[in-house]
């Protein structure tokens, strides 16, 4: 396994865990108005 292909694996499970983050945050806001 080469590193630049760890390093876009790595950075795909990154975006994923930010965007489930933010769309949770999302919804707490839209509860909260």
């Amino acid at each position: 396994m080469n590193r630049n292909t760890h390093g876009e694996e790595r950075r795909k499970v990154e975006q994923a865990m930010s965007s489930e983050r933010t769309d949770r945050l999302d919804r707490i806001v839209r509860w909260s108005i």
